[in-house]
């Protein structure tokens, strides 16, 4: 069973949650992309912003879930790890391109643990992240470090990788 459960795991995170995502981004979120996002000018900025957006699960045992428009997750005010890590790598990027965010989701057992955070470059050599509304500065010199320390929501990772936040294009991925 366990076997089963990491191949799934693998080509859900491989294959099919960036498609997906897209897809229902145009079904049911083009909408929201003429709405303003806020002006942030600095990254407490970004995180009193964050503070705003309520946390809720999406999809039934995560089964239909996918990365929101971060004018959606701004415009609805709640959204998941996915939301929050998306309209955070948009403020980001609007307030210095230079910071290079990007999603990094983790996939562990029990799937339920499962996370997406945001990473950026903290223009001083060193990667932070935002976990949700929260910032993390410790001083992290690789995506892995991030990973690790996310996954240990979880019992067992099981893969994670690292996501460019526009494009969905793949930057890493280890399993």
């Amino acid at each position: 069973m366990n076997v089963i459960i990491k191949f799934i795991a693998i080509w859900w995170l491989r294959s099919v949650r960036y498609r997906w995502s897209k897809l229902y981004r145009w079904l049911f979120e083009r909408r929201y992309l003429k709405e303003p996002l806020p002006e942030a000018v600095s990254i407490e900025d970004i995180e009193a912003c964050l503070k705003q957006v309520t946390w809720k699960l999406e999809g039934l045992l995560h089964l239909y879930d996918s990365i929101s428009y971060p004018q959606t997750t701004w415009v609805r005010k709640k959204d998941d790890c996915d939301g929050f890590a998306s309209l955070a790598a948009e403020l980001l990027y609007r307030l210095n391109s230079n910071h290079r965010p990007v999603l990094i989701t983790t996939v562990v057992k029990p799937i339920s643990k499962s996370h997406t955070v945001c990473a950026f470059n903290n223009l001083r050599g060193n990667l932070w992240y935002f976990d949700n509304a929260r910032l993390k500065s410790e001083q992290y010199k690789n995506y892995n470090e991030i990973a690790l320390k996310v996954s240990q929501r979880g019992k067992n990772l099981i893969c994670w990788d690292v996501r460019n936040p526009y494009t969905f294009e793949l930057i890493e991925f280890h399993n």
